[in-house]
């Protein structure tokens, strides 16, 4: 779970969710902490849990309340932690007319018969009542300052000896413990990282390593500015050297 003094840290820069892989997949969060999580002032759509900019999200748990419409069924999916509404879209390709017809020859209709037994599993997977254990993945999003998944994706579940549950019980805790809850970092905290694991695995620390750092720095703008035979410079012009603006963040 996230803890209290870290529900309102500063936004990393959209530039840098990329970098996040958590960004990119169905983050597994409990339910409470969808319903929790503070949402974006650059984007909206996004939501941070602990530095990591999340838009969609993967859940199971219980269907405990069901209203359908003739595109969706809305419902609250409980997973023993809360409870979220989900809008769960239903295939239009399933919710139009049954296939009816004559098929002409024998292998038309194989085809035929296969095509309506597949539609009526989908039909039957993806109907959903109270009670019903439910996989939902789609995007968060607030809806009348309520926290709601709006889900494209979604089935039932065959669980009836809570084999799934268990698994995901099992699942969110180490996810948790490796993923979620270690803060995201941007470029500039790896930057720095870099910086003080090379000092320490040269020894240097304080004044020795800043002294270390601009010794690196000064032996590297000599090498550059003999390679490319340059006597006179202005400092800005270093300043475009792609190289050495990169060994610059690194070291000072």
């Amino acid at each position: 779970m996230q803890p209290e003094s870290e529900k309102y840290e500063e936004e990393t820069p959209s530039l840098h969710w990329g970098i996040d892989p958590v960004f990119s997949a169905f983050a597994k969060l409990y339910i409470k902490d969808i319903t929790e999580m503070r949402e974006s002032k650059q984007v909206p759509g996004i939501f941070f849990y602990n530095g990591h900019p999340v838009r969609q999200v993967d859940v199971v748990g219980i269907v405990v309340q069901t209203k359908e419409r003739d595109a969706f069924y809305s419902c609250g999916v409980d997973d023993s932690t809360g409870v979220i509404n989900c809008v769960c879209w239903k295939n239009p390709m399933v919710a139009e007319t049954p296939l009816s017809g004559h098929p002409s020859t024998p292998s038309s209709l194989s085809v035929f018969e296969q095509m309506k037994k597949l539609q009526e599993t989908v039909r039957q997977k993806t109907k959903l009542e109270i009670g019903d254990v439910v996989r939902v993945r789609g995007h968060i999003r607030t809806y009348r300052q309520q926290r709601e998944i709006q889900a494209p994706c979604f089935y039932k579940v065959d669980d009836p000896v809570c084999d799934v549950q268990i698994s995901r019980m099992l699942e969110l805790p180490c996810l948790y413990r490796e993923v979620y809850d270690k803060p995201f970092k941007g470029p500039e905290e790896i930057q720095s990282e870099k910086r003080w694991d090379l000092e320490e695995d040269l020894g240097l620390s304080g004044l020795e390593g800043q002294n270390f750092s601009i010794h690196v720095l000064h032996e590297k703008v000599q090498d550059f500015l003999l390679e490319n035979k340059i006597q006179t410079f202005y400092q800005q012009e270093l300043e475009t050297v792609d190289s050495l603006v990169s060994l610059a963040s690194v070291h000072l």
